[in-house]
């Protein structure tokens, strides 16, 4: 349970701006919107100055991509960029995600050491398993982003957005689970052939 709620927290410190952005849209309109996502972004700059915490590219993503589309619907007569914005999103999401797996060490290696500094970089059947599980990310965001824009093309505005919101938490926190049990998902796959050491596979 603490793994979880710490997981969700830094959801909130990464996408907390991109959240208040389309919940305060909703229920205010666009320019108390961009205000809100302001005031996120201050307070969390803030917030990670005095804490020597770094800005990630996924905090610039969201908050960066959350001003823009609020600057692109204040600019129009209608507010229509929240009906794609989520998709968009998804998609530069997925796109960060897959660059990442290319890395020395994939991005999603460097989330789960910094819960468990003892998982060893220096095994390359780990590191592999670690890329494979950041494009699995990848693949999710891309599916969330093309089942993201259908529901907001097929629905009335507010329906959509609480249809949305409802499977991006709930897709979410399946994919959460599977992270936090990654361990077990690592066994589960040299069980089935996958991911063993070079002499295993030599043998």
């Amino acid at each position: 349970m603490n793994r979880v709620l710490a997981m969700l927290r830094s959801l909130f410190h990464t996408f907390g701006g991109l959240v208040l952005y389309w919940a305060v849209l909703l229920a205010f309109g666009v320019r108390p919107a961009i205000a809100a996502t302001l005031l996120f972004m201050l307070l969390e700059g803030a917030w990670r100055l005095l804490t020597h915490r770094a800005f990630p590219p996924l905090w610039l993503l969201a908050n960066g991509a959350a001003l823009v589309f609020g600057c692109i619907d204040l600019w129009a007569r209608t507010p229509f960029m929240i009906r794609y914005e989520g998709a968009i999103i998804n998609l530069l999401t997925a796109a960060a995600f897959a660059v990442g797996a290319s890395g020395r060490e994939p991005i999603v290696m460097t989330f789960a050491r910094r819960r468990r500094p003892d998982i060893p970089v220096d095994r390359p059947e780990i590191v592999r398993f670690f890329r494979a599980f950041t494009y699995a990310w990848a693949l999710y965001f891309v599916a969330r982003a093309a089942a993201f824009l259908w529901i907001m093309t097929a629905f009335p505005l507010v329906q959509a957005a609480a249809i949305r919101t409802v499977i991006a938490w709930a897709s979410l926190g399946a994919m959460l689970l599977v992270s936090i049990n990654g361990r077990h998902v690592f066994a589960l796959c040299q069980r089935l052939g996958f991911f063993h050491p070079a002499q295993d596979s030599s043998s």
